[in-house]
This record gives C-alpha cells, sequence and structure tokens, in this order.
C-alpha cells in the first residue's frame, strides 16, 4: 500500500508523514515546490499543485490512499484523477465548521463541505477529520509576547478545546494505515475547553513570565474584523464549547493538552537568547 500525503511539508502533513513512516507504511509526499532534504529519505517527494490539474496523474500513479486537504476550486479535477489512478480511500483534512452549528453558514463550512460531498459521491472510500481551533492559532500572538507587549484580544471569555496539530496527523495516520475508519467523519477538539485568556496565560506559565493581556472591543480590533465574523463569535460565546474523546478513540492516546502544545511551540514565543 503506497499513501499521497498532499501537503507534506505542512504543520499537519509533515506529521502524518512521520506517522505513516512509523507504521511502516510507504509514503510519497507532494508539495507545490519540492525542497530536497527536508523530508525523510524514505520518502518519495513529488511536486503536486492541486489547481494545476496536470500534476495530478503523475502524483497519483501506483497510490491507494490519499491524505488531501480542502481545495474546492479543484476537486473535481482531483476526483477525476484519482479515481482514474485506482485510488481506493481518501482521507480529508475538513474542519469542525461542517458540524458546529454557529459556523455551518461561515465560508469555511461551505468550503469544506463542498469538498466532502464531491467525496462521497466519488465512489471511493473516505474519512473526514473536522478538527476544532487550530492550537496553533495562538502564533498570531506571538510577535507581541516575544516584544514583550501587550496582547490585546476581544472576547476573551470564548471558550474553545483547541487541537494539537500532532493530534490531527496520529488519527489521519491511524485512517490511512488500518482499516475501518472509511466512512467516518471525526470530530476532532483538545481533551479541555479553555478560555482565550487561559490559552495566553498557560503560554506565560509555559515561558515563566506574565504576559500582559487587555481585553477589547471587537471594533478595536487591528486589522477589523468582519462583521460576520464578529456576529459568528458572538453566538459562539453562548453556546457549550464542545469536547470529543475522538483522538483517544481512534488513536488509543489521550489528546495532547494545551500546554503540551506550547512546551511545544515555546521557542515562536520566547525571545532571541531566552531558554
Amino acid at each position: 500500500m503506497s499513501v499521497l500525503v498532499v501537503g507534506a511539508y505542512g504543520s499537519v502533513g509533515s506529521h502524518v508523514v512521520t506517522g505513516l513512516l512509523s507504521a511502516g507504511v510507504p509514503v510519497r509526499g507532494s508539495s507545490r515546490t519540492p525542497k530536497p532534504g527536508l523530508l525523510p529519505d524514505a520518502v518519495e517527494v513529488v511536486r503536486l499543485d492541486l489547481d494545476e490539474p496536470a500534476t495530478l496523474p503523475a502524483a497519483l500513479e501506483g497510490v491507494e490512499k490519499v491524505f488531501l486537504y480542502a481545495s474546492p476550486e479543484s476537486v473535481d479535477e482531483f476526483v477525476g484523477a484519482a479515481r482514474a489512478a485506482g485510488v481506493a480511500h481518501v482521507v480529508l483534512l475538513s474542519s469542525a465548521a461542517v458540524a458546529e452549528p454557529a459556523m455551518q453558514h461561515s465560508r469555511s463550512a461551505r468550503m469544506h463541505s463542498a469538498v466532502e460531498n464531491a467525496l462521497r459521491e466519488s465512489g471511493m472510500a473516505w474519512t473526514f477529520l473536522r478538527p476544532t481551533t487550530f492550537a496553533s492559532k495562538q502564533l498570531a500572538f506571538a510577535p507581541a509576547v516575544r516584544a514583550g507587549d501587550t496582547v490585546r484580544i476581544p472576547f476573551l471569555q470564548l471558550r474553545t478545546a483547541s487541537i494539537h496539530e500532532r493530534d490531527i496527523a496520529d488519527v489521519a495516520a491511524a485512517a490511512l494505515a488500518t482499516a475501518g475508519h472509511e466512512e467516518q467523519a471525526y470530530w476532532l477538539t483538545g481533551p479541555a475547553a479553555l478560555t482565550q485568556q487561559e490559552h495566553i496565560e498557560t503560554i506565560g506559565a509555559v515561558l515563566g513570565r506574565a504576559v500582559d493581556l487587555v481585553e477589547v472591543s471587537p471594533d478595536d480590533v487591528e486589522p477589523p474584523w468582519p462583521e460576520f465574523l464578529v456576529r459568528t463569535v458572538s453566538q459562539l460565546m453562548n453556546e457549550p464549547c464542545v469536547v470529543t474523546s475522538t483522538v483517544e478513540d481512534v488513536t488509543g492516546t489521550p489528546a495532547r493538552t494545551f500546554r503540551r502544545w506550547a512546551e511545544d511551540h515555546a521557542a515562536d514565543f520566547n525571545c532571541q537568547g531566552e531558554g
């Protein structure tokens, strides 16, 4: 069995590659711009740009399974090329926006739903990974934290069960390397619902220094938030935060805590020269 990992240098795809190799699965990794030496020697690296259908046949030749990210503009071309190549199973990195009631009319939900529907109708087996907010969203505040500036955020009490990118990759690798995941849609979350304030405080605790934090009005955010985003987040503030056990159910290992993510990414928040 050979697996194509689309976006093999990405924050999730790179860990999918590692997981598959650990399971003894032959891996072909793709990128728009392959860079020699960035992936293990055991990985066959090919060029694939989902916006260039001509790159699909060579990348898919001899492949049985694919790890795919959502690209609604090119999903029909992908489906046609994958079926022609004999691909049996596609594991899609989708989004919890498809299932979250407050998000179902968002652009993200529409985009991911379009790709899910195309795969459902493709005749190939599918597995949909629907992660909630990526813990890596906190990297948006890294420049301010590194500089020692005050972090200014609206909706400090919004709760999210943010997920470590490695947990998404572990579920993907399990779905690709083992049987029984076909026609499953997995809602993936971290192990606990934390407020935005608790996320930042956890980062500070890992760094060993306080992070100045101030709640601001959505009207005072720079760059300004679109009106639909303010409405959506306001609605989410009034709804319970979903926490699932799916990561552990699929992999046998509990989802990593946000503190673990902060420890893994401490260098991103530290000033140069800090330990």
